[in-house]
């Protein structure tokens, strides 16, 4: 009975020392900086940071709040396109009461965004005035 609890602790050991060992490094760094909308601090919304060819390799894209036209994160060293939202209520679904959303910032700065930042191994900073 020993032998069989010391033998599956010790596949769980190499199973996980494997998984450890094959997964990527993927340092971050800190990028902060302030989004404007026609001259004036975005209020809220959020702030993505994608690389295609980061997630060709499993790495997600980086995602941040925007407040008082402030944002901060930490993402992975290279080129990102960046993506800016805001999403507002104009209204409200007549049968389930569920609110309608409409994106407020034009799609040339999220769905079609041609916005792009470059992550170095240092403190960033990448402002944005749409």
């Amino acid at each position: 009975m020993r032998s069989v609890a010391l033998s599956i602790g010790l596949l769980a050991l190499a199973t996980l020392g494997c998984t450890a060992a094959a997964e990527p490094e993927n340092p971050r760094f800190q990028v902060t900086g302030v989004v404007t909308l026609d001259g004036k601090p975005l209020e809220a919304g959020q702030i993505i940071f994608d690389s295609p060819e980061q997630a060709a390799k499993g790495i997600p894209p980086v995602m941040a709040e925007i407040e008082a036209g402030k944002y901060s994160l930490s993402a992975p060293e290279g080129s990102k396109t960046v993506k800016i939202s805001h999403m507002v209520e104009v209204g409200k679904e007549e049968i389930t009461g569920d609110p309608i959303m409409k994106e407020e910032i034009p799609a040339k700065y999220n769905r079609n965004s041609q916005l792009t930042a470059q992550v170095d191994k240092k403190e960033n900073t990448a402002n944005f005035d749409l």
